[in-house]
Formats: C-alpha cells, sequence, structure tokens
C-alpha cells in the first residue's frame, strides 16, 4: 500500500488539500487543465476547508466532476455537491461551467448516469475517494450490482439503504491518472488491515494503486 499517515483528520486534510494544489499546478501547466472528482464524507469537508484557503491554487483552469451522488437534489443536505458548494466551490473561482455536478434528483437514475458519463473528460487527473466502515467507497457497495457494471457511470441501487445511488465504475476509477483514498478515524482500522493483508472482499480493494491519506487511528493496525 502507498500510505501517508498523519496525526489528526485535520492534519491529513491539510496534507490532502496541499497535494491537490501541487497536482492543479503540474497538470493546468503541462496540459491547460485539471479534471478532478470530488467526493463527500467529513474528511473531504476539512479538506475542502483547508484548500479554499491555500494561495495560487490555478482555478481558472480547474474542472470539477464528482465520484458519486445521493439520488437527491443539489439543494439537499445530503448532497455531495451540496457539500462541495457549501465548503469550497462557492469560496473560489472555479468557472462556473467547469463545475460538473451528478444529477441526483433525475428519474431514471440510469438516464443521468448515461449523460453524466458523455461529458466527463477523456480521462480524469485525481478521483478523491473516502471509505465506508463496510470497505465501500464512492458509492460501490458490497454486494451491489455496480461492481460489476462497465462503462463510466453507473446508476446503482443500495438495498441496505433503500435508496439508489449514482457512481462512477471501477473502470472509470481506475483509469484516472491518480486516486487518492482519504479515510480517517478508528473504526476504519479493522478494514484497512484486512485490505493491506488482502483478505475480505471489500469494493475499495479493487481501487488500482491508490495512495491512502490516513489518520494515526485509522493506520493503527496496518503493523507499521
Amino acid at each position: 500500500m502507498n500510505v501517508c499517515v498523519f496525526p489528526t483528520p485535520e492534519d491529513t486534510a491539510r496534507a490532502a488539500a496541499k497535494a491537490f494544489a501541487r497536482a492543479a499546478g503540474v497538470a493546468v501547466a503541462a496540459r491547460g487543465a485539471f479534471h478532478v472528482a470530488l467526493s463527500g464524507g467529513s474528511t473531504p469537508r476539512m479538506m475542502y476547508r483547508e484548500l479554499r484557503t491555500l494561495p495560487d491554487v490555478p482555478w481558472e483552469g480547474v474542472h470539477i466532476y464528482f465520484s458519486d451522488e445521493r439520488s437527491v437534489g443539489p439543494d439537499s443536505p445530503e448532497s455531495n455537491y451540496r457539500l462541495a458548494h457549501d465548503e469550497l466551490l462557492a469560496h473560489v473561482p472555479v468557472p462556473e461551467r467547469q463545475i460538473h455536478r451528478m444529477e441526483g434528483e433525475r428519474r431514471p437514475l440510469e438516464d443521468a448516469a448515461r449523460d453524466y458519463a458523455a461529458l466527463l473528460p477523456e480521462r480524469l487527473d485525481v478521483v478523491l475517494l473516502g471509505m465506508g466502515d463496510d470497505g465501500h467507497t464512492a458509492s460501490l457497495f458490497p454486494g451491489t450490482a455496480a461492481l460489476t457494471a462497465g462503462g463510466r457511470v453507473a446508476a446503482n441501487w443500495v438495498p441496505k439503504l433503500g435508496t439508489g445511488r449514482l457512481t462512477f465504475t471501477f473502470d472509470e476509477i481506475n483509469a484516472a491518472r491518480e486516486r487518492w483514498l482519504l479515510v480517517t478515524g478508528a473504526g476504519k482500522a479493522d478494514v484497512l488491515r484486512e485490505v493491506a493483508a488482502g483478505e475480505g472482499d471489500y469494493p475499495v480493494a479493487r481501487i488500482r494503486d491508490p495512495l491512502w491519506y490516513l489518520d494515526e487511528a485509522a493506520a493503527g493496525k496496518l503493523g507499521r
């Protein structure tokens, strides 16, 4: 595992924000644009707050996408887009035309998945991801149909939640130039230990060559 460990969740978020700024600068200088997919969750929330304070991020060249979304509208407190908007996008000068949200409120979700796949760039630079206590990442939950979905974006019914989600497929995530997993908290330590040991059947284990940003609590059982 390619692991970076920091003392606290706040330190983890700060490091990821600085890495985002560096990656954006490199991509914009090399290719004229930085195509990044954001995620929801408590650690990304802290990262977004850190990121909006950093100088010299080339926001005019940043293109924003989302790795998954709940089946809600953009004003819902459950929306990943709303989280990113409130904590980051409303505070930085990313051109509005370069912010591409998933339309979680559309029905059927399959239509929203198809249309989102059509607007994605040829290749994303970075996909930001988290990990649930059950080892899911994006909205690729254990035992769900999207685990074997082809294409770039899938509509995924999640029985244990009783709802559908929009999510990148593994093909789309693994095609990106880089995949970053931001994971904090002692509640993730057991799953991380099993993933590192090649045990269990966790969706997150299917992410190819990720860079893990962990706090000490999450990394506590890795046996470093």
